[in-house]
């Protein structure tokens, strides 16, 4: 009896050490000292034909804190490296960064304009779609007119680095004048994977001031080399650039998709058109159908909207002149149906059905599409769009009656 006890006691004691052992940490765990944390990726073509890939650093002992002395350095540091694939440039950071580069949380895929003008994106979203370190909501941008490299080297006062300025700037855009269309990487791989709709990504800028400042390797400075910007939208037809949506254009589209949540709308003051009106839209619903007869395809397109008068610049008594009101509403709405002709005439002209037409068949009238999806490319271009638009507005403000001079 003796031995038994003894033989459980043992067992008890070897299984309570083996559990202290496993619960002592893990076996891939990694210290956050050793880690150098990635806030934005951007990938161009390198001059000898490699994939190049520039990113940018985050290095918190430069943030320091509201208690502590200020510091002196930049608070986050740019390396280059290139490679034959988008995994071995990535890796190759390693030969320049004591710490091991970390991406989950990367905020920004940043690609320069060429890249895609001469080969499509499929190759570089791989690496970000089979690792399971990325994260797909990450945002994808295309820069317009410059690299990738250059937009990571931008700054902006009041920010630390240009990856957080750039997400307060998509974020304002986004909600305050929808002249952008916010885009993941999950949004551009479903869009490039599905039928019917193709990809869309945020377009982006650069401002230079200095461009031959250099700002790799670099502690501090006292020089900006260049500023960026977001607005418009890159446009592809399969993963192929093709063009481009300015920024008005870009909003003729989210108002289609229900997009827009708050932004300011101007047109000429009725009876005075070299005056101008700004109504600022509070909310708005946008949304289409398409219809299909025989060989006959047409889109009817929808949008409602409220909104508040935000500023005249001719006076107006509304006591006196209860009809101008309406003549606002109805100014506010060839406003945005304008923006919409556009947005649609920019896609047919370049051949990109980003608002999804073709998807709308395929999902409600899957006949229908097995036999329009290989003319597809000839069909979108020439189809009929109606474009039906109301405004409701509700307010003026504190004042029926502009200020005028006696």
């Amino acid at each position: 009896m003796k031995s038994n006890k003894a033989l459980r006691l043992t067992v008890y004691l070897i299984a309570i050490m083996s559990l202290m052992w496993a619960a002592s940490g893990c076996w891939s765990r990694r210290e956050i000292e050793d880690l150098a944390f990635v806030m934005a990726i951007g990938v161009d073509r390198s001059p000898s034909g490699n994939i190049q890939m520039t990113a940018q650093f985050a290095k918190p002992e430069a943030i320091g804190s509201a208690e502590g002395p200020k510091s002196q350095e930049k608070p986050f540091w740019v390396a280059t490296t290139e490679g034959h694939t988008m995994f071995e440039a990535f890796r190759n950071l390693g030969y320049i960064s004591p710490k091991r580069p970390y991406l989950p949380h990367n905020n920004f895929y940043i690609f320069g304009e060429d890249l895609f003008r001469e080969m499509g994106i499929k190759p570089f979203l791989d690496l970000i779609n089979r690792d399971p370190e990325p994260r797909l909501t990450a945002r994808i941008s295309v820069v317009k007119g410059a690299t990738a490299k250059d937009l990571l080297q931008a700054e902006f006062e009041g920010m630390p680095m240009s990856a957080v300025a750039l997400r307060g700037i998509m974020n304002h855009l986004t909600k305050a004048w929808g002249t952008i269309h916010e885009t993941t990487i999950r949004d551009f791989l479903d869009r490039m994977e599905s039928e019917g709709i193709e990809p869309i990504a945020m377009g982006a800028e650069v401002i230079p001031f200095e461009p031959d400042i250099e700002i790799e390797g670099e502690v501090s400075r006292e020089q900006i080399k260049a500023r960026a910007t977001l607005g418009g939208t890159a446009v592809f037809k399969g993963d192929y650039l093709v063009g481009w949506l300015d920024n008005f254009e870009t909003r003729g589209l989210n108002w289609i998709l229900g997009k827009v949540n708050n932004t300011v709308v101007e047109f000429p003051h009725p009876g005075a058109e070299d005056k101008r009106v700004s109504v600022e839209i509070l909310r708005a619903t946008g949304s289409f159908e398409v219809q299909v007869e025989d060989e006959d395809v047409r889109a009817f397109i929808e949008v409602n909207a409220v909104g508040n008068l935000g500023c005249i610049q001719e006076p107006v008594d509304f006591i006196k002149q209860p009809e101008v009101w309406t003549q606002f509403e109805k100014g506010a709405e060839k406003a945005i149906e304008d923006e919409i002709a556009r947005a649609v005439a920019a896609l047919q002209r370049l051949g990109s059905d980003a608002v999804g037409f073709g998807q709308y068949i395929f999902r409600r009238k899957p006949k229908e599409w097995e036999s329009l999806k290989h003319r597809w490319d000839e069909i979108f271009p020439a189809i009929g769009v109606d474009i039906d638009v109301t405004v409701h507005l509700r307010g003026m403000g504190v004042v029926l009656k502009s200020a005028e001079t006696k």
